[in-house]
Parts: C-alpha cells; structure tokens; sequence
C-alpha cells in the first residue's frame, strides 16, 4: 500500500477521493456527489498534507 493510500484510508477519505501519481506529482481525484463539507474537508486535508505537491481535481 502507498503512503497516499494509506493517507486516504486513515482520514476515511478513501470512499469519494482516488490517488494516482501523475508526472512526479501526486494527482488526487475527488468526486462531486458527495456533500460540499465532504468534499472541502478532503480538499483542506489534501493540502495540508501535500502542499503545493498535490493536483486537487473534482469530477
């Protein structure tokens, strides 16, 4: 398991967020039919985290 799976498995994010490495960065996709706080938490964690290393896509 990578370090980003086990990110998003220990915040329960897991459900609604993908991780995929994407030219040296790490792309993080989060889907939109979750709940607006769903999806601003898993954002605000997201960068917490990785910083400006981190490529947020909502689909």
């Amino acid at each position: 398991m990578t370090t980003e799976q086990t990110f998003l498995i220990t915040y329960g994010l897991h459900n609604f967020v993908s991780h995929a490495p994407d030219a040296g960065r790490n792309a993080f996709v989060i889907r939109r039919h979750e709940g607006a706080d769903m999806v601003r938490h898993a954002t605000s964690l997201i960068q917490g985290s990785y910083g400006n290393g981190a490529d947020i896509r909502l689909v």
